[in-house]
């Protein structure tokens, strides 16, 4: 009975409430190298800072120009410069693409928030690159998960992520340059104060679509 009664309590510190939902912060100008887990469907490697990277004949890289105003998708092989954040995907071979980061988001989103495909899945379940904009004073939407990894870079304005269930919960500040990996089905939403927050996120595999109410974000989306 005792014992019954210990278990549940938990350590409620950040690093092990990040480490238990599932979720990886990286600070602008940190350089680092994440993969996949052991227990993830689909294999991905996500270069955070400055790498230079050789893509093998067979995968893909999602990255951004050294100015962020223009996103890249590359098929291998090739040799890339990555200046903030790239994700390799194994296995996946699209055509090369470009698309410059000038337009406003154009399909609505929950809470006010929209969004925009910069690279959209070509078939059901294919990886996908949207922004994300999230307006003041808002919150992306309730609480929820993704059936698929995100990695997701803040291009600009000011937030948090909230990351947990209940009153088991860790926020993180969102500014400029941070890199926000979640892991799939990891609890959490971001919200804003007084200013735009606008975020990059790369959908490692996805639900296709790109009507009002039938676009990659509702559709890999799932309420808590």
């Amino acid at each position: 009975m005792g014992e019954t009664s210990k278990n549940r309590f938990i350590d409620t510190n950040d690093e092990y409430l990040k480490s238990l939902f599932g979720v990886q912060y990286f600070e602008p100008g940190e350089n680092t190298v994440i993969e996949a887990k052991e227990d993830d469907l689909y294999f991905f490697t996500s270069y955070v800072g400055k790498h230079s990277i050789s893509l093998e004949k067979g995968d893909c890289v999602y990255f951004l120009s050294k100015d962020k105003k223009t996103a890249y998708l590359n098929r291998g092989p090739k040799k890339i410069e990555s200046y903030h954040i790239a994700t390799v995907i194994r296995g996946y071979m699209p055509e090369n693409k470009s698309c410059e980061i000038v337009t406003k988001t154009n399909l609505p989103y929950v809470n006010g928030c929209s969004t925009k495909q910069v690279f959209a899945p070509d078939r059901l379940g294919d990886p996908t690159l949207q922004i994300l904009d999230i307006p003041p004073f808002s919150s992306e939407q309730a609480h929820h998960i993704h059936s698929t990894v995100r990695v997701a870079y803040v291009i600009s304005g000011t937030g948090r992520s909230i990351v947990g269930m209940n009153d088991k919960n860790v926020c993180e500040d969102l500014y400029p340059g941070k890199v926000v990996i979640l892991d799939k089905m990891c609890p959490h939403h971001f919200d804003t104060n007084s200013e735009h927050l606008i975020v990059l996120p790369l959908h490692i595999f996805s639900s296709i679509g790109a009507l009002e109410n039938n676009h990659p974000m509702f559709n890999g989306t799932h309420m808590t």
